[in-house]
């Protein structure tokens, strides 16, 4: 750490010393600067100051000293460059009528953000509903129709040479919690085998499809007669177990809609309710005569 300390303030005085003669001989009036408590400063342009503590804020984690400082001192000529650069385009454009009014509209719609944020924040603090989602999805099923199989399941590779192989058969069909402790340890103990537990949740048939080797017949044609698959190469045995199946044209299992219901309910919702607030504040307004109409036609 005090290696850094010195390797930082050691660069300071270098970067005076190298910056261009005009960049720090420019006329300037120097103001009493009240700098922020609990701070150290570093360098000082015109009036803006950078703080050691912001700085050690930005440098990433796991760099040795040297290359902290290293770091470090880019950035600090980086900030003082910026600064500089900044002030003399402020002193060369002395028409700012079109900038300040683009950083008002930036300004008021930050406002208009947060604001939103906050009532849609206070007006939905709880979440959409099971029945919502439900009632939404069975309503809009033309919505939820699958442009790619989905399957659950299980699928296994296991090295060809496993002594295991006979027992991992049988027990890769089954469901039971007991078969896939058992499984799950094999694959534990045998860093070449691969285990992959679906069956809680939908998985698109071609991510399943990529960890299999090459197949004559696609994966869904061969699903349409069989869901317990084995393949094999040179090295390993494929096995797959698949419990269901939903196949291209299909409808959308719900399970694998409601995150996606429940989003599309939410800003659904969220949108409604800020047309509302605003045709609410343009009514107040209109009821209050706080809206003042010019050339309107009598």
């Amino acid at each position: 750490m005090k290696v850094f300390n010195k390797l930082i303030h050691g660069f300071v005085w270098i970067l005076v010393a190298v910056l261009p003669v005009s960049m720090v001989s420019c006329k300037w009036t120097r103001h009493a600067i009240e700098y922020e408590r609990g701070k150290t400063p570093i360098v000082e342009v015109r009036g803006e100051v950078l703080y050691e503590e912001d700085v050690r804020q930005v440098i990433p984690l796991g760099l040795s000293d040297a290359d902290s400082a290293l770091f470090a001192s880019r950035y600090i000529q980086n900030w003082v460059q910026d600064i500089l650069f900044y002030q003399n385009a402020i002193r060369n454009i002395p028409d700012t009528k079109e900038i300040d009014k683009l950083v008002s509209n930036y300004r008021r719609s930050l406002f208009e953000h947060e604001y939103q944020r906050k009532l849609i924040e206070q007006k939905f603090s709880t979440e959409i509903t099971e029945d919502q989602i439900e009632r939404f999805y069975n309503d809009n099923l033309r919505l939820f129709v699958l442009d790619k199989p989905l399957v659950k399941g299980l699928f296994l590779k296991i090295p060809n040479q496993s002594h295991d192989m006979a027992q991992i058969r049988e027990l890769f069909t089954q469901t039971d919690d007991v078969s896939f402790e058992a499984i799950e340890k094999y694959c534990i103990q045998n860093n070449a085998s691969r285990c992959e537990f679906f069956y809680d949740n939908w998985r698109s048939l071609s991510e399943i499809e990529v960890l299999l080797p090459p197949l004559d017949t696609p994966l869904e044609t061969m699903l349409e007669d069989r869901r317990d698959l084995e393949f094999k190469d040179g090295e390993f045995t494929y096995l797959l177990n698949v419990s269901e199946f939903a196949g291209k044209g299909d409808s959308e299992p719900l399970e694998h809609a409601r995150n996606r219901i429940r989003g599309l309910l939410t800003n659904s919702n969220e949108v409604a309710y800020m047309r509302k607030v605003k045709e609410d504040l343009y009514r107040n307004a209109v009821e209050k005569n706080l809206l003042i109409f010019h050339n309107k036609e009598k």
